[in-house]
């Protein structure tokens, strides 16, 4: 099974030469393509978003989402932003390829849309947090998405990077999978300052993946403020649809591979 991975990988690497062809379909790139990505798996950037959590709009003339208006669900964070809908096929099936099929140059390229977006929005970060993972589910994936993305937001930017968080519980259970109250409930105090880098009096930018209901978020600016952070900005590659129109729906694990199946991802 090892042996077959290994030819799979470099077949997949003569097929998909980075930077060459589309991460995604294997197209070949024009001088127009971006991120990586050819045309027709291109999304063009969340152009109305809820003002507080960053969350995709659909309804126009809105300023904040249904969990942000009014302030009612009171965020740990300042404020969230992604450059893409996590709703979209290409964008998910990027994700996807980054966390679960072993192809952690996809970082890169995700990094780089959001760089552009950082340097936009004018936040003037000390540092870059990223969420940590428990070392069991570490061992067993090899590398933390998360860290990746910081690590290339950081050559982009110049921010330096800061292993500022730890997680202390190890869940057998993906928070994907969960809807909005179990995530919290599973996240709860489950993230700790590292002890590491001092945090006191500092911006922090906290990256990750995917921004889905905030809770995980919260959860690290939590954490990062009771190390003396003086505030806690997050960016993401991509976030959910914030509208009450759209119900908000866990992943679903083998729709989506076999989404990735049916995409030659």
């Amino acid at each position: 099974m090892r042996a077959f991975e290994i030819l799979k990988k470099a077949i997949s690497g003569i097929l998909y030469p980075e930077g060459v062809t589309c991460a995604l379909c294997g197209n070949e790139l024009s001088e127009s393509s971006r991120y990586g990505l050819c045309p027709d798996c291109s999304v063009p950037f969340i152009v109305q978003r809820c003002e507080k959590c960053g969350t995709a709009l659909m309804q126009s003339g809105r300023k904040y989402c249904d969990r942000c208006v009014g302030g009612k669900d009171g965020h740990e964070f300042v404020m969230a932003r992604a450059p893409f809908p996590y709703a979209r096929d290409c964008v998910k099936r990027l994700v996807w390829k980054l966390k679960y099929y072993n192809s952690p140059y996809c970082a890169k390229l995700m990094a780089e849309p959001m760089a552009e977006l950082l340097r936009s929005l004018g936040w003037n970060a000390d540092v870059i947090a990223y969420v940590p993972m428990h070392p069991k589910k570490l061992a067993k994936r090899r590398y933390n998405q998360s860290k990746l993305l910081a690590g290339h937001l950081s050559d982009l930017t110049g921010i330096p990077v800061a292993d500022a968080l730890i997680k202390t519980t190890y869940a057998k259970q993906s928070a994907a999978s969960l809807g909005r109250e179990d995530r919290r409930k599973l996240l709860d105090n489950t993230f700790a300052p590292s002890g590491g880098k001092s945090l006191k009096g500092k911006t922090v930018l906290l990256v990750d993946d995917v921004f889905t209901t905030g809770a995980t978020a919260d959860e690290c600016a939590k954490a990062l403020k009771a190390g003396k952070a003086k505030a806690v900005y997050v960016l993401t590659y991509a976030t959910s649809i914030g509208d009450k129109t759209v119900t908000y729906e866990p992943d679903d694990e083998k729709g989506i591979r076999r989404l990735m199946r049916m995409r030659g991802s």
